[in-house]
């Protein structure tokens, strides 16, 4: 079976298939307020909802993303030479029942020697000096406006009952990047230490900020879709778009969004025979003047064919017969958009103006994965 390949989407499986290991991954990369800390929030608890996870585990989580998210907010320090690579950056990452947490931002040189000092005093204590070293802490009274002396540190080891692993990365001669992460679970670990640090898992969330670098994405979510986390995926956008953009601009772009994840939790197959699983991968680009929208998802080889025929009679109609399309489809006696006639397809490329880019390879016998990726420029109307 002919498959279409277009090589400037072959990240996208790529992408895919490197957080494969996981079972939620989600990624913000750029500015943060506490407005888009609540929609970070948020799209945690829809999907820690959907999956059913105990309270207790959901308070854990919760603690540990608000204190990371303040970390990032409060400690940032502006860089003059600020880019696309120094942005700060959030990670949420389930694998099985553990989360793993990260942030990263931009800190004076000058600090990480301090900030490294209060780290590894905390990984050298058991739970029981944890509580000690709070308190002696509080005692000197070292609050300052930007928080607690390493109060959230020691907080955050105690709740989570797990070392902080965490890393400095050079930026020039005043400032360092500083990652850090935490793990989440439920696991007590029977005794009163803290448990190990786990540089791999540090390491695969490091080596996933540098494929959105790469790419210059803003936001990746890979994980399950459903109803309820596109709402949440769209709050998020809807809350970060520059307000001086034109109504029917941002229209568009959260017109698109909804079609691409409503073709994942509509089209998507799955391989896990077991369950009704509508897994894929969704990314934003944000530019000044224009969007990037991508998602991709597994889809059977039988059905390769028939898309391609749909994808290539769109982008090969203009806007009179893109319209006319939409029109027979939509008034076929039988209702075939239910099993993906193509209209959505047809409003992306209408409300988008642009031709959609699109890539299917071939996984293996039974599945092919298909990316589509939709521009929006501002100047659209």
């Amino acid at each position: 079976m002919e498959q279409h390949h277009n090589p400037n989407l072959d990240f996208v499986y790529q992408l895919y298939q490197h957080l494969s290991n996981f079972n939620l991954s989600y990624i913000y990369k750029g500015d943060f307020s506490d407005t888009l800390n609540e929609t970070i929030l948020s799209l945690a608890e829809t999907n820690m909802q959907i999956v059913n996870e105990p309270s207790a585990l959901k308070k854990k989580v919760f603690f540990i993303m608000v204190e990371s998210l303040q970390n990032i907010t409060r400690h940032t320090e502006a860089n003059e030479d600020a880019v696309n690579e120094n942005s700060s950056l959030f990670i949420i990452q389930r694998k099985k029942k553990d989360y793993y947490i990260t942030s990263g931002n931009i800190i004076d040189i000058d600090k990480v020697a301090p900030l490294e000092e209060k780290l590894k005093k905390v990984n050298s204590l058991d739970l029981e000096s944890l509580k000690n070293y709070y308190r002696e802490v509080l005692d000197l009274g070292e609050i300052s406006s930007k928080g607690g002396a390493g109060l959230g540190l020691i907080e955050m080891a105690r709740k989570s009952g797990n070392k902080l692993a965490f890393d400095f990365s050079p930026i020039n001669e005043n400032k360092s990047f500083f990652y850090f992460q935490s793990k989440v679970n439920l696991q007590t670990g029977g005794d009163n230490s803290l448990d190990h640090i786990e540089p791999e898992a540090l390491n695969a969330a490091k080596n996933f900020h540098q494929i959105v670098l790469t790419k210059n994405l803003n936001f990746v979510f890979q994980g399950d879709f459903n109803h309820e986390n596109m709402k949440t995926v769209l709050a998020m956008t809807e809350g970060n778009m520059d307000s001086s953009s034109q109504l029917i601009f941002r229209k568009r772009v959260i017109n698109i969004i909804v079609e691409l994840i409503q073709n994942i939790y509509k089209h998507a197959n799955s391989d896990i025979k077991e369950k009704d699983s509508h897994s894929g991968i969704f990314m934003i680009e944000r530019h000044e003047e224009k969007y990037i929208l991508t998602s991709g998802n597994l889809i059977f080889n039988s059905r390769v064919e028939a898309l391609v025929a749909k994808l290539e009679r769109v982008n090969n109609s203009d806007v009179n017969g893109l319209n006319s399309l939409f029109n027979s489809l939509l008034m076929a006696e039988e209702r075939v958009d239910q099993r993906g006639a193509g209209l959505g397809l047809i409003d992306m490329k209408l409300k988008s103006k642009h031709s959609l880019d699109y890539n299917i390879s071939k996984v293996d016998n039974d599945f092919s994965f298909f990316t589509v990726q939709v521009k929006i420029q501002n100047n659209t109307h």
